[in-house]
């Protein structure tokens, strides 16, 4: 079904910094990356947004709705444009029509992939809301070197380019906080920058649920923190008021409507 629909798209190329969809928009349109990367916001209602994925090649953004007060479908989040991409577009009306013409156990396996996409989606962010700043970062940079990263002989290199103020609205906290956090990876010889690109060196742990991956964590982020470090206790910080906090929490409720 998807190679039907790249088939039959129309290859639309952009600019960093475009917006390729607007939040609230009713045009009907999804879109599959073919080249390049994407962010997509989550507008909180105060005038700010909180980026919650870092779409890579092969993703189709733009399928997020919700019902607007005229009974249409409107889009729930933002894309706009992190580097120069080309985006295959296609509409959700010709969607529809090529999921009419499946037999019904076709549909049953589609919807049960859908189930799964959107149950993996809500855990990994209500995951998330109950970590501790460090661990937040390395799951989301974990997440990231399996979705667009590179391996070489240092380690995984990031291919897109990602800020600290990106990150911090990806983990719910503070751009300073995220500052700290890098600096403590850097120094811990778990991550290192090439130009403008993160490199996980060999020592990064991508298995987050590791008694060494928890003590390392409980420590450096109390160190991060700039507070002593209790034997026996647990460091779990809370999240901070304001816009990037409500930001978490908003796109994890809207992933459980």
């Amino acid at each position: 079904m998807v190679d039907e629909l790249i088939e039959r798209h129309i290859p639309v190329s952009f600019e960093r910094g475009t917006m390729a969809f607007c939040e609230g928009n009713t045009d009907g349109m999804l879109a599959c990356i073919l080249s390049g990367y994407v962010n997509v916001y989550c507008p909180v209602g105060d005038g700010n947004r909180t980026l919650v994925r870092l779409a890579s090649p092969g993703e189709i953004i733009g399928y997020a709705d919700y019902i607007d007060e005229k009974g249409r479908h409107a889009r729930s989040f933002e894309a706009q444009v992190a580097s120069k991409c080309v985006l295959a577009l296609f509409s959700r009306d010709h969607v529809v029509r090529l999921l009419a013409t499946l037999p019904p156990d076709t549909l049953i396996s589609i919807i049960a992939s859908m189930n799964t996409f959107w149950s993996e989606n809500l855990r990994f962010f209500a995951s998330l809301l109950n970590l501790p700043f460090w661990n937040r970062l390395t799951v989301v940079m974990s997440d990231l070197a399996k979705r667009a990263g590179v391996n070489d002989s240092e380690g995984t290199v990031l291919i897109p380019e990602i800020g600290h103020e990106a990150l911090s609205e990806m983990i719910g906290c503070s751009r300073p906080m995220v500052t700290r956090l890098i600096a403590e990876m850097v120094q811990s010889g778990l991550l290192a920058r090439r130009g403008k690109q993160y490199v996980l060196l060999k020592k990064w742990d991508f298995n987050e649920s590791s008694p060494g991956f928890r003590k390392t964590a409980r420590r450096l982020e109390a160190v991060s923190l700039g507070r002593p470090m209790a034997a026996g206790r647990s460091s779990t910080s809370t999240l901070p008021t304001g816009a990037s906090s409500r930001g978490v929490v908003a796109y994890a409720a809207r992933g459980s409507n």
